[in-house]
Parts: C-alpha cells; structure tokens; sequence
C-alpha cells in the first residue's frame, strides 16, 4: 500500500435524496480506486438513507447511521473512522471530477506537501441567481505546482476561503493537532480551515476545477429566517472568540497571527453588516478589544473600495 495510499472520503448525508447519487458515483468511479468511502447519514428523513444502501456491494464504503448531530457532527463521526493516509471532505448535494484523486494524490506524493489546493466550479440548483465563480478560483493569487512552506500563511491569508472540501490534506495533521469540527455551531468550516492553515509545514496548488459545489434552496447556506439568522450570529460570535483566543497565544508567529487576523476581520465585518431584528439587541460586540481603530478604518476602506 506503499506506492497506492488510501484516501478517506468523508460523506455527511442528510435529506439530499434528489442529489446523493450524483454525488457517490462521482466518488465510486473515480479512477483512482485506493479509497475507503466513509458515508455518515445524520438522520435523514427522506429516502437517501435506501439509496445510499444500494452502494454498500462497493467493499470500500462504511456507512454510518446516527442521530442527527449537525454537519459537523456527522464529519467528525467520519474522521473517527478514517484510517486513509489523506482526507477529503465532500458534501452530499456536491460532486467531484472523475479524475481528481488521481491527480491530487501523485501531486501530494511527489511534493510530499501536507495539503493540496484545487479550484471549484460553483452553479445554482433551482434558484434565480448566479454563483460567484471567481470565489473558487485561485489561479489569480497561487503559483501551480509550487511547494509552498514557510510562505504558506501569508499566501492562504491572501486567498482564503474557508469550505473545507476544496482541500486534501494528511490525516496525521488533524490527529497531530487533535483537530475537530466544533459541533455547536454552524459555518464549522470558518473556524476548522484556519486551525488547519495554522497546523500544516507545506503546501502545494493545482489549477484545476476538481469540485462542484451546488446551491440550493433550502439548505443551510440560504435559509435566512430570523431564526437561522440568529443562530447564524451567534455561531459566527463563537467562531471569532475561538480565533482570538488563538490570536492571543504566544504559540503563533507574526506571519501565523496575519491569518488569524485576516480571519478575524472577516467575521467581526460580517457580524457588524448583521442588521436583522434577532441580533440588534446582542451587546456582546461592544466588548470586543482585539478590533483596533485600525483594524475598523481598513475595514472601512475596504468596503469603499468594493462599492467603486
């Protein structure tokens, strides 16, 4: 198994009847076969559940069964389980290009990089919009190919973005460092990928779309009641405590801290630009120290800039 290294595929699943086959037969067929498919069904209550069993003849799926426990419940069941060499994450209404594991593997064997960046394509299921395509994109800010080390903090602070599954990165880093995905809150990834950045010694990008990422109505990322804007608000609140706690510590360097920041910065921007009648009544922002007069006016002329 030397020379062919076995790549956990970590699948959450819940109520994705319509999208879950798509999803599995992009991984299942796959030309890349060294793979053990982990499926974590978190208490869907329509039919995926029946449709994922019909894959279990594939000797390399595991399939979880649990009581709902959010998307970062049902990733963190998976990461129990994985015993691959590199982990990816790949949400149920998603999918993947055939040939990416291929690929990324003998890129990540040859650099022997702790984790690899590819492109996403994004698109718009069933909804009267368009996907922000240059947000997958990162051509415009990394070099292909190049071995990134010590300058890997700078250049992912630079070009940030935070769903975990355009990554595939070595287990031992998340085993190394005890990483999991917190599980009281939602926008998991927004903590989870800087702990990750934090955590890894090298990288190395790909300049190829690899991941399709649905958006849909209904899912987690456009209900906007006031309900899930509060929830919203309050796990976003969490997250930013969390990284200034990191912020804080004296375990970081100066390049380190700059991503912590970056970071930072986004979530206290976007709590601020948070006007909803849930959250106008939360205090807890004005007790915020680590925001500088600086910090806000770079803010400030960063919105300005947007608006020309």
């Amino acid at each position: 198994m030397k020379n062919n290294p076995i790549v956990s595929v970590i699948v959450p699943v819940y109520n994705v009847e319509t999208y879950i086959e798509e999803c599995l037969d992009s991984i299942v067929k796959q030309n890349y076969p060294h793979l053990e498919i982990i499926v974590v069904d978190d208490g869907s209550t329509d039919d995926s559940n029946q449709l994922v069993k019909n894959y279990l003849e594939d000797e390399r799926i595991l399939f979880i069964e649990q009581e709902n426990k959010g998307l970062s419940g049902a990733r963190n069941s998976g990461l129990k389980k994985a015993t691959g060499k590199y982990i990816l994450f790949v949400d149920s209404d998603d999918y993947i290009g055939l040939t990416m594991l291929e690929n990324l593997v003998s890129l990540m064997e040859e650099s022997q990089a702790d984790l690899v960046r590819f492109n996403g394509a994004a698109f718009v299921d069933g909804m009267e919009k368009t996907a922000d395509q240059d947000y997958y994109d990162f051509s415009h800010r990394l070099q292909e190919k190049k071995i990134y080390q010590e300058d890997s903090f700078r250049a992912n602070s630079r070009t940030f973005v935070s769903p975990v599954y355009l990554y595939l990165m070595k287990r031992s880093i998340l085993t190394e460092h005890d990483l999991w995905f917190r599980e009281d809150i939602i926008h998991e990834d927004e903590l989870f990928t800087p702990q990750v950045f934090l955590s890894i010694q090298s990288m190395v990008y790909v300049n190829a779309f690899y991941y399709y990422r649905r958006y849909r109505e209904n899912s987690i990322m456009t209900i906007q009641s006031p309900a899930q804007q509060l929830r919203s608000f309050t796990s976003y609140l969490k997250i930013f405590k969390e990284l200034e706690l990191l912020y804080q510590s004296d375990t970081y360097n100066k390049e380190q801290k700059k991503l912590i920041k970056r970071q930072m910065l986004s979530i206290y921007n976007g709590l601020k630009e948070n006007q909803s009648e849930a959250v106008s009544k939360n205090n807890e922002m004005t007790q915020i120290k680590t925001i500088t007069l600086k910090d806000k006016s770079y803010l400030m002329l960063q919105k300005l800039r947007n608006r020309v």
